[in-house]
């Protein structure tokens, strides 16, 4: 049997050849501007890459950190202070950062914000303080039972306990209460807070009474002697014992310079009491015939 052979035309094979190879025309699904368009399209929506968006990351992360750290600076200035105590038996002399000056008593404290000076002149006391105001901005003064506001002028405030007092030297000095009540003092005034807020105002007083502790000069009228028992022990850093009637009353005065035992040898006799030394700096009030 012969193979089978099967006769191919080749000239028919080249001319389709050369008809595609020419450029010939095939059918498609879209036309060639849509194709042309759709792959501009693709173009246009690739990823122009990761350093525009890089940059911008970082920018942001800088302005927040930026932002941070003045926040943190401004709460610092804010918030810093400074506090100066005194302990029992100590007087000293507080200078603000515009050359005011506060007279401290004994067992007192001031607070004040040194960077924060110059836009607010704020001071927070506890105990008793002779204030010289240098003039500028207002100043005041804040303690737990109320303020006072100032500009220019000397002042003495108690604020020790549930006392709140206020002696007006020179200029004017405004108190107000925690509860909102008022009033403006003029030289030679003094004002009482009293317990429900509302404010006893005298006129016309000697002030010497009032700031004569500045001298370490101690006066007392008709004063409770618990309260001069406490004055002594403040002002001398020693401790009293007692268990006397705490509506006794107490009138005369001491200074400084004199020392305890002296100072309780005449105080306790005026009032039918006597003293003894337990150990130093501690004291035993009682009665004479006890």
């Amino acid at each position: 049997m012969k193979p089978y052979k099967k006769h191919i035309d080749l000239s028919a094979v080249d001319q389709q050849s050369e008809t595609f190879f020419k450029g010939g025309t095939f059918l498609w699904e879209k036309s060639q501007s849509e194709v042309w368009a759709n792959l501009e399209a693709m173009v246009d929506t690739q990823p122009k890459g990761r350093s525009l968006y890089f940059h911008f990351t970082l920018t942001k992360w800088a302005v927040a950190a930026c932002i941070v750290v003045i926040l943190s600076l401004v709460s610092f200035l804010r918030f810093y202070n400074i506090t100066v105590e005194t302990i029992a038996g100590q007087h000293l002399v507080a200078e603000l950062p515009d050359h005011s000056k506060v007279n401290l008593n004994a067992q007192s404290s001031l607070t004040y914000h040194p960077y924060w000076w110059k836009i607010n002149r704020n001071v927070q006391l506890k105990g008793e303080g002779y204030f010289e105001v240098q003039k500028g901005r207002k100043f005041t003064v804040q303690s737990a039972m109320g303020s006072t506001q100032v500009v220019g002028t000397t002042f003495n405030i108690l604020a020790r306990d549930e006392v709140y007092t206020v002696t007006c030297i020179t200029g004017s000095v405004k108190v107000k209460s925690s509860v909102g009540f008022e009033t403006i003092l003029k030289p030679n005034s003094k004002a009482e807070i009293q317990t429900n807020g509302k404010i006893k105002v005298d006129t016309d007083i000697e002030t010497f009474r009032e700031i004569s502790w500045k001298k370490n000069i101690f006066l007392f009228t008709a004063s409770p002697v618990l309260k001069v028992f406490s004055e002594i022990e403040r002002q001398y850093g020693v401790t009293i014992k007692t268990n006397i009637n705490p509506s006794s009353l107490y009138t005369g005065n001491f200074t400084k310079d004199q020392n305890v035992e002296e100072i309780l040898g005449y105080v306790c006799p005026a009032l039918g009491l006597k003293y003894s030394r337990l150990s130093i700096g501690q004291y035993l009030i009682t009665r004479e015939n006890e």
